[in-house]
């Protein structure tokens, strides 16, 4: 037992031990009981979860070869050179398929055409593939390999308008989850079309750096009124979700316009297009104004940004006009002495003005 030093008996006899046994520099806990009588001898083997997943596959050959030893010593050799072969193996197959899986990964990507791989992550689980649509607008799909891919799918990430669900079988490959991407990428081309027409042509308020996913615009009309679109990835050039911000004295007659002319719009003409026939302006632009004129900061944190609020209450006196975060404006309102409360409203004095004033309970 001097070779074992980490093993101790559990009885004057000898027959039962426990501790911990080495192979290749690892260490596993183990339990090992000799029960003999007569001419019946019983093992029992038991210990930590790692030497038991080790010896599982072989373990009947195991007992069998315990049973013709004749020492708890000898025994123990027979044990740890069976966990020294299993670890040896275990670390084979382990190289084995980490080498298959990586020529799968490759042959599946050339597949695709290298052209395509914008990234790939130096332990092969992560691969990004760039689509380019008709437009020249460049496309990320995001997977990751999981340990028993192909069998199980990749996880995936994207950038689109819509869900976009990929029942994936097994025979599937790079190939069939990019070219399905592709064509989700075709359905939403008029979408995109049509948004970037007014990300260039207009000023986009928010959001500021839009996404492919995005379907919001937030357009300036003038200083401290503008509109905010809702646009059906679907159905692009159909009347869009309106909401107007600004003063009420300005906002109306715009809103007005909008529902006079509403039998202008046409769904075969663009979205900007239609916005202009319907509200008989032209938008502020970069050719023609600068951003800052837009974006007035609020009037009582003095900045634009608030997290990810920007000012959207005013004031609506005209020779006043000053705009707030609705958070600052509720704060400010709710904690004057002579606040007055209306269902879901706060009424109160527009501090620059002192003109009356409201906003809501968010």
């Amino acid at each position: 037992m001097n070779i074992f030093d980490q093993i101790m008996p559990l009885n004057s006899v000898g027959n039962e031990v426990s501790g911990y046994i080495n192979a290749l520099n690892e260490e596993f806990y183990i339990q090992l009981s000799v029960q003999e009588s007569k001419q019946i001898k019983k093992i029992r083997l038991s210990g930590c979860e790692k030497l038991q997943k080790l010896l599982k596959p072989v373990q009947d050959d195991l007992e069998q070869h315990l049973l013709q030893t004749n020492s708890v010593t000898d025994m123990l050799h027979e044990i740890q050179n069976v966990l020294i072969m299993q670890l040896r193996s275990t670390a084979i197959n382990q190289t084995v398929d980490l080498h298959m899986g990586y020529n799968l990964l490759l042959e599946q990507l050339q597949a695709v055409g290298w052209d395509k791989v914008h990234y790939i992550s130096s332990d092969f689980q992560s691969v990004h593939l760039k689509a380019i649509d008709e437009f020249d607008r460049e496309h990320i799909l995001k997977l990751w390999i999981p340990e028993k891919f192909p069998k199980e799918p990749p996880r995936y990430e994207y950038d689109l308008p819509e869900v976009f669900d990929f029942k994936w079988l097994p025979d599937d490959t790079f190939s069939t989850i990019f070219s399905a991407f592709q064509e989700v990428l075709m359905k939403h081309s008029e979408f995109w079309d049509n948004l970037d027409e007014i990300d260039a042509k207009t000023w986009v308020l928010e959001p500021e750096n839009p996404k492919r996913s995005d379907c919001k615009r937030r357009i300036a009309i003038s200083s401290g009124v503008s509109l905010l679109l809702l646009v059906d990835p679907a159905r692009p050039t159909a009347v869009p979700t309106c909401s107007y911000l600004g003063p009420d004295r300005i906002v109306e007659p715009v809103r007005e316009k909008f529902n006079s002319n509403i039998h202008l719009w046409s769904e075969y003409n663009s979205l900007l297009y239609n916005l202009k026939q319907v509200l008989e302006i032209e938008f502020p632009s970069p050719e023609s104004a600068t951003k800052e004129e837009f974006c007035m900061e609020c009037g009582i944190c003095y900045s634009y940004h608030l997290g990810d609020a920007v000012p959207t209450m005013n004031c609506d006196n005209s020779s006043c006009n000053q705009m707030f975060h609705h958070s600052c404006l509720y704060e400010y309102i709710r904690m004057l002495p002579d606040v007055r409360t209306s269902f879901n409203k706060l009424f109160g004095e527009c501090p620059y003005c002192s003109k009356p004033l409201w906003c809501t309970v968010p």
